[in-house]
């Protein structure tokens, strides 16, 4: 798969792509919600990983700006208040929702979740 991290925090993407890349993924990564909208404006994606408080951009408004655009990317959102957070924030359906700190395992079950089924 072809997966954009996006999260302000330079570790929280390291540790992203470096186990996604060792998962067999392809990975680009964006510190905000507008290097995000420049990576999807120039190619396609099969999963969009954000986080919902960033600078500039939020992953909320990123989210919406891709609605508007008609880009139905499957979608997991990172907040580190999860109960805080409804997929009607963004107006669409989150595909999961992860808990900052997240466990890497937990990132590998939605993985998972995301793998075509045989018939």
């Amino acid at each position: 798969m072809r997966i954009l991290v996006v999260d302000d925090e330079p570790m929280v993407r390291f540790l992203l792509v470096r186990f996604l890349e060792e998962e067999g993924h392809t990975v680009d990564e964006a510190a905000d919600g507008i290097e995000a909208l420049e990576h999807l404006n120039r190619r396609a994606y099969d999963l969009l990983i954000t986080d919902v408080h960033m600078p500039r951009l939020s992953g909320i408004d990123l989210v919406r700006a891709l609605c508007r655009q008609g880009n139905r990317i499957p979608l997991v959102v990172m907040d580190s208040y999860p109960d805080l957070f409804t997929e009607s924030d963004v107006g669409v359906e989150a595909f999961a929702l992860l808990a900052k700190p997240f466990d890497l395992s937990e990132v590998r079950r939605v993985l998972r979740m995301l793998e075509p089924q045989p018939v």
